[in-house]
């Protein structure tokens, strides 16, 4: 379901050799889906045979090819949250608006996975996992953080989808405060299930901030800070979001 077991893949560009890390989950029908979430359903809409057959004897092409449709969600599996998806007024800023800087930029991550599930990661927690990583926020970065949950979407999705902690008001407002252009974790959300006033998504609303869900692989990032985190979502046009292909990526 996800890419845990793939290698990280070294790429050359412009005379470099940069190492690219995938952080993104499988789309597709058995990816745990946030409650009340549409899941993912594919289908044949045209297989090889159906097409090879509607060409007719007079065509040489040997193979026919294939069409699937495709029911999803704007919020399946690693995905972005367009400022959209937090505030109903800002149709303006949905998934296909947001920018190239929001996207890619240079980022840390730190482990959170301290904090017990269904509570509120507070500002104390969240520089204490800075300080053990040394690590320091700038303007135009983005902020990744494990919460330790990230197995349980192979293994167990209930307790995936309803055990993890989530950013209070005070520490998202903070990291805000610190210039972020993304925050990005391993859970469903930002917000604990356990608080249904959802302060993340608020201030991120009121920030006009993006934020990036159930992302994979952020332990395996051999660095703290100084790689780039990189997301790509699909241009849907007035969506409040977007499935991802997401990396970290360094040079060594």
């Amino acid at each position: 379901m996800s890419n845990n077991n793939l290698p990280t893949s070294v790429i050359e560009m412009f005379g470099k050799k940069l190492n690219f890390l995938d952080l993104g989950k499988d789309v597709g029908p058995d990816v745990p889906v946030y409650p009340g979430h549409m899941k993912t359903s594919f289908w044949w809409h045209k297989t090889h045979e159906e097409t090879k057959f509607s060409l007719g004897e007079s065509s040489n092409y040997p193979y026919g090819f294939g069409v699937k449709g495709i029911v999803t969600c704007d919020h399946t599996s690693t995905h972005v949250d367009a400022v959209y998806h937090f505030d109903p007024s800002k149709s303006h800023l949905s998934v296909d608006k947001i920018t190239l800087p929001e996207l890619i930029t240079p980022s840390a991550w730190i482990d959170l996975s301290f904090v017990t599930g269904r509570t509120h990661i507070t500002l104390d927690a969240v520089k204490k996992g800075l300080d053990a990583a040394e690590v320091t926020l700038k303007p135009g970065m983005s902020l990744l953080y494990w919460t330790g949950i990230e197995p349980y979407g192979e293994t167990d999705a209930q307790y995936y989808l309803s055990q993890y902690p989530g950013l209070n008001k005070e520490a998202t407002t903070w990291l805000l405060d610190q210039g972020l252009v993304n925050i990005g974790t391993d859970a469903a959300s930002l917000d604990t299930p356990a608080d249904i006033d959802y302060p993340n998504h608020t201030v991120h609303a009121e920030r006009e901030i993006i934020h990036t869900e159930s992302l994979v692989n952020i332990t395996k990032i051999p660095k703290k800070k100084d790689f780039y985190f990189a997301l790509f979502p699909l241009k849907f046009v007035g969506l409040t979001g977007s499935p991802v292909r997401a990396f970290a990526i360094w040079e060594d």
